[in-house]
């Protein structure tokens, strides 16, 4: 802590920057997030390790446990009393949290940062459970070729140098630990986002523009120094670079301290294949706990779980620890990252049948979600893609629509195909054509929905046209249920099952207004796509939930 002695070597470090970061995310706040990260599925590289049939073991159960490339190769070495072993799959956090909206699930989960397991239990559509206190911990430093790492008075600084590698938050423990590290300096600070803003946009910049995805862990850091280059990494990174290439690196930890990248153990198994795959945790666990696991942890460069310096004066010693007691400005930070560096795709699909015209509160919800829709329009970046879909009874005959719209396939109409917000078109561009369309949404006087046909469309065309660099998504908003579709909502629930392709994501996001909406139906067909689903009767939450669906990008 400021103004005092470090820690001993033989103590755990110190903490900094309040409670420990267990208080889970707000439910509301943190759906965004397993969505928008599951587009690094399709670039994230994954290997399949297999652990060899022990003797004597006829029916021995083997459970997959997800980890990263850097602490693969403890879990290989490592090996439990009787029948039981572990395929490791190396996956980064954000891949494995991704996938956990869908059913391809791992039986255990060991995430490079606790905080990933309260993400991904928000929208995870099976459990999520954190079932030890962390196996290794390793803190964060900046790395580079000796000489050019400079020493930085705290991780504002450190993230602010222009030569800096940083990595994806929305996939890697150690990026996604950096911004918590600046959250941390600024506890106190009651706009702490105000900090973090500044520090995120030429990083996310700099991602944005990315033809493919950064490397990761061991991979980032060997890549950067070859490139003369400087990169947020961690220790044990560091310590198997030393060991690899018997070379040393510069290395510095920022004036205010350090992050603790934490390793818990998480059981994610579904059904009744739970319980038996949280005793197989347990038996793990006490595995590495024993003497020879703790000295296998050390010779591949981790920490203990309680934080204490490497022996032999490797690493950087002991260091103040920053933690973060706040986890909603994470979630935001997040979603903050996630709007700058990744563009939004997707199609805005609003309901006009006749019941639109209702007043939810002392405005008609049509007039409601025009102001939403138009705020909306005005706040997102120009790399935001989006389209604008009507669908109700007599959209076909929708008056406001300009003379050139696309041919009514139907009760919904393609207002505008989807095109960049800064794409020219006619005499603006799409952003104004946009607006224009949404200025003259009305209600028809056909209480007819075809929501379900309306839905799978607009899916299929966010996905034949996918964009594997974007946040792919459709966002329903409706008053209603289905009354008008060709085919029934189980119908449609075993289309979207079926085409729902992990490789190439198109979540759909739905947003119900007032009481009469169907929201068991709209959860359903948001959560067979990994999406989800909203429902508001308070008029002044729609432009939140609006903003949440596209700027967010809920659905990604």
């Amino acid at each position: 802590m400021a103004g005092e002695s470090g820690p001993s070597e033989s103590d755990p470090p110190s903490r900094r920057g309040g409670m420990s970061g267990d208080a889970r995310p707000g439910r509301g706040r943190a759906r965004w997030f397993v969505v928008a990260v599951i587009l690094v599925l399709a670039a994230g590289s994954v290997a399949f390790l297999f652990v060899e049939r022990r003797s004597g073991c006829d029916d021995s159960e083997r459970y997959t446990v997800a980890v990263t490339a850097d602490l693969a190769p403890v879990i290989e070495e490592t090996s439990v009393s009787g029948c039981t072993e572990f395929e490791v799959v190396e996956q980064e956090p954000g891949e494995v949290s991704a996938r956990l909206a869908t059913d391809d699930v791992p039986d255990l989960w060991l995430p490079a940062g606790g905080w990933w397991a309260s993400w991904a239990g928000e929208t995870a559509t099976g459990p999520v459970r954190t079932v030890s206190t962390p196996l290794a911990t390793t803190p964060l430093v900046i790395a580079g070729a000796p000489g050019t790492v400079e020493p930085a008075a705290d991780w504002q600084e450190a993230l602010s140098d222009p030569g800096l590698v940083f990595g994806n938050p929305l996939r890697s423990g150690p990026a996604a630990g950096a911004i918590r590290a600046v959250l941390a300096e600024a506890a106190d600070d009651p706009v702490a986002m105000g900090t973090v803003r500044p520090v995120m946009a030429p990083l996310a910049e700099r991602e944005g523009v990315r033809d493919e995805e950064v490397p990761t862990g061991s991979m980032l850091l060997e890549e950067t120094v070859a490139d003369g280059g400087t990169v947020v990494s961690t220790e044990q990174q560091v310590e198997t670079y030393r060991s690899v290439h018997e070379r040393e690196l510069g290395i510095e930890v920022p004036a205010t301290g350090t992050l603790l990248v934490d390793y818990p153990v998480v059981v994610t198994a579904r059904g009744e294949r739970h319980d038996a795959a949280a005793v197989a945790a347990t038996a793990l666990t006490d595995a590495l706990h024993t003497s020879e696991g703790l000295d296998r942890l050390t010779r591949h460069g981790f920490r203990d779980g309680g934080g204490r310096p490497l022996p032999d004066r490797r690493g950087v010693g002991a260091v103040p620890v920053l933690e973060l007691d706040d986890e909603t400005v994470a979630e935001e930070a997040m979603n903050v990252w996630a709007l700058q560096a990744l563009p939004v795709r997707t199609v805005f699909a609003v309901d006009v049948s006749a019941s639109m015209n209702r007043n939810l509160g002392d405005e008609s919800r049509i007039e409601l979600v025009r102001r939403a829709a138009t705020a909306a329009n005005e706040v997102l970046p120009g790399n935001v893609s989006a389209g604008l879909w009507f669908f109700g009874g007599g959209v076909s005959d929708y008056a406001t629509l300009p003379n050139d719209r696309a041919e009514a396939p139907g009760d919904y109409i393609v207002a505008a195909p989807i095109r960049r917000f800064d794409a020219v078109v006619d005499d603006g561009t799409q952003r104004d054509l946009l607006t224009s369309l949404v200025a003259q949404m009305a209600g028809t006087a056909d209480e007819t929905t075809a929501l379900y046909d309306t839905i799978l469309a607009a899916f299929r065309y966010v996905q034949d046209s996918y964009d594997p660099r974007a946040a792919n998504s459709v966002v329903v908003v409706t008053d209603g249920a289905d009354n008008g579709s060709a085919m029934s909502k189980d119908e449609l629930l075993a289309v979207l099952s079926n085409e729902n392709d992990p490789s190439k994501p198109v979540r759909i996001v739905t947003i119900g207004l007032g009481e009469d909406v169907d929201t068991a139906t709209l959860e359903q067909i948001a959560a067979a796509t990994g999406g989800v689903s909203y429902r508001t009767s308070d008029p002044l939450d729609i432009t939140e939930l609006v903003l949440t669906a596209l700027a967010d990008r809920t659905g990604g």
